[in-house]
């Protein structure tokens, strides 16, 4: 890198990429939208070629900043309250911290924007380092390749942004243009490849001997592509497969959990079968038992259900086992109490002879006719005394 005291014309500071714009927004409070630059090429400077300003050596001196239409100091736009940011590589205004001034110019560019004439943007830089770009040499700037013939602004500081109709015109021949500027300018030029020439009949051997450094720089190169293109393939493959697998997976898992609702839902209905089975067993045993125990018995047959309907067989039941004995038993005992009670098929008979006051049999014949008189109270719920 080397310093050098250059004269250069202030048109040449004077910067425009042609994608840039500045445009008025708002209704009640007008807003200034401005991308100053777009930090991309700008082609065919007249004085730089094709330049590029590193936004990362871009200097900010002042708190302040000027916009102005087409440069001109005494027309004036508006002013910035705070330094420009730099979004998405691109340098723009905040539109919140812009504040038009009470100018003819400032009102004219706030009701033409409004209108839809196209504004375009410049601004005013000085550089300190510039980097002179050959042919066949290039350069990182700004997140893209910049290939010479070139120059790149790698440092300057920002002075004013301007609006302009057409912005900086190359062919533009005034007489403010001509005027000439010193600057120390750091210059650093990068060094162009140098290639050997390689001859056509060199064989692998040879070349590598030759020109280690682009054998070297080829197979790493060669290496690399392959170690991709098969790592691309391999992860196809692998993630085909994985879906393949993952499909065959479910479809398997779908047919098992159909498998077993459907062995479930027989399991479930054999042992419904087998419940119903075993309480129809139940059912029938106990019934057996109530018609055999009652025919035994001297209860008149038509109150078979009354009777049997005191004595049911479930609660006899326990862990599928009917305890036969304790139902006999309780069968039994229900029996009982009915015919205890008077209910049999022996009919009680009533005999009524009068006699002579002095007859000895009186006394007997009206203790059997008490007798008859109770039990016939008591099966209507009567006391007697």
């Amino acid at each position: 890198m080397t310093r050098e005291m250059q004269k250069i014309p202030e048109a040449a500071l004077q910067l425009i990429s042609h994608d840039c714009f500045a445009q008025v927004t708002g209704d009640e409070k007008p807003k200034l939208e401005m991308v100053i630059y777009s930090g991309k090429v700008i082609p065919n400077h007249f004085w730089w070629g094709d330049l590029a300003i590193d936004l990362e050596g871009m200097e900010f001196q002042k708190t302040k900043y000027p916009i102005l239409e087409s440069h001109n100091t005494s027309r004036k736009i508006a002013f910035s309250k705070g330094k420009p940011i730099i979004e998405d590589n691109q340098l723009k205004l905040n539109p919140d911290k812009v504040e038009f001034v009470d100018t003819p110019e400032a009102d004219e560019f706030i009701k033409l924007s409004k209108e839809g004439f196209p504004y375009e943007s410049s601004f005013y830089g000085i550089p300190s380092v510039v980097e002179s770009v050959e042919t066949g040499a290039s350069v990182q700037v700004n997140g893209f390749t910049l290939k010479g013939p070139a120059s790149v602004w790698r440092k300057c500081l920002f002075k004013e942004a301007s609006v302009c109709v057409f912005g900086y015109d190359s062919n533009t021949k005034s007489t403010a243009f001509a005027k000439e500027i010193e600057l120390m300018v750091d210059v650093s030029v990068p060094k162009v490849p140098q290639v050997k020439e390689v001859k056509k009949d060199m064989d692998l051997n040879e070349f590598e001997k030759d020109h280690a450094d682009v054998f070297n720089e080829l197979v790493s190169k060669v290496t690399e592509d392959v170690t991709k293109t098969l790592g691309d393939k391999f992860d196809g493959e692998k993630e085909e497969m994985e879906t393949k697998f993952a499909d065959e997976k479910k479809a398997l898992e779908d047919k098992h959990t159909e498998e077993n609702d459907g062995m479930t839902k027989r399991v479930l209905e054999l042992e419904k079968r087998d419940s119903i089975r075993m309480e129809n067993d139940f059912k029938t045993r106990a019934t057996g038992i109530w018609a055999s125990r009652f025919s035994e018995s001297t209860i008149p047959d038509r109150l078979f259900d009354k009777v049997s309907s005191h004595v049911g067989y479930s609660q006899f039941v326990k862990d599928d086992v009917l305890d036969e004995k304790a139902f006999v038993e309780a069968v039994d005992a229900e029996i009982k109490d009915w015919e205890d009670k008077g209910i049999t098929t022996n009919v009680l008979g009533l005999g009524i002879t009068v006699k002579d006051s002095t007859n000895q049999n009186s006394t007997e014949n009206n203790e059997e006719v008490d007798t008859a008189v109770d039990q016939l109270c008591s099966f209507v719920g009567i006391k007697t005394e």
